[in-house]
């Protein structure tokens, strides 16, 4: 039988406080002293998986440029004007960190972008009110508690939280699987939503088949709501064993 590849999915928040579509998370600078402590802590519980390949949420497009930054990163040289990841960014920070800690040659973004027809809130509001109404609140309610978590806490504390089975179930059921109501029985705009967030986590998925190969071990640096999609499809995959972050975090 032949060695399956070992598939670490880190889920992360966005560390350039990018707005996540319904939910805005704003971090402190990890720029600060304390948090470049706090990172240099969560590098060194990622470096005892030894993951021999490090993949991260960038277009596959972009693999060349990336990589050319990324030699010059380790040449400690980081161009903070390039046109494709910013120095505060978890790819630089946690991605290419430990990518230079272990003698990486190169980072694998395996990313693919798709369009997400957020004009079904539109329909939603208009169409089902109550619905809309709970669902904003719902988000509203997660955007509060997660930004004050993140702020309250460390960022390897935060990586737990959002690592954590029950809250990666509990996210992928209120703001993902209950979209498929909207439209239910008419023109199904909910489902049509969703059917495009799973197309695009099988992309990802399809990219991390490509760079696999046997005995690899891969940490995947990936946004939080995609974990229990690509869980899933790690887990239902013979040639993947899924890696549990949390023995590591």
């Amino acid at each position: 039988m032949s060695e399956k590849v070992k598939i670490f999915i880190l889920g992360t928040y966005h560390f350039g406080n990018s707005g996540e579509h319904l939910v805005d998370i704003n971090c402190k600078d990890v720029i600060t002293d304390q948090k470049q402590e706090e990172i240099k802590e969560v590098i060194q519980k990622l470096v005892q998986f030894k993951p021999n390949k490090i993949a991260v949420e960038l277009k596959q497009e972009d693999e060349k440029r990336l990589n050319e930054i990324y030699i010059e990163y380790c040449r400690n040289n980081f161009d903070e004007y390039n046109e494709i990841v910013n120095y505060d960014n978890e790819i630089v920070q946690l991605g290419f960190r430990l990518g230079k800690m272990l003698k990486h040659t190169k980072i694998y973004p395996i990313d693919h972008m798709i369009y997400l027809p957020e004009e079904v809130f539109e329909y939603a509001e208009k169409n089902c009110p109550e619905f809309y109404k709970e669902y904003m609140n719902k988000a509203n309610e997660y955007e509060t508690s997660t930004n004050e978590h993140i702020r309250n806490n460390t960022i390897g504390e935060n990586l737990k939280y959002l690592n954590n089975p029950k809250r990666v179930e509990k996210e992928h059921s209120d703001f993902y699987l209950g979209l498929a109501k909207i439209g239910a029985g008419d023109n199904y705009y909910g489902a049509d939503m969703l059917t495009e967030w799973y197309r695009r986590n099988l992309f990802i998925f399809g990219n991390l088949q490509n760079i696999s190969e046997k005995g690899d071990r891969i940490l995947v640096i990936y946004g939080a709501g995609h974990c229990k999609i690509l869980r899933e499809l790690v887990k239902g995959y013979r040639k993947f064993e899924f890696v549990d972050p949390l023995n590591y975090l």
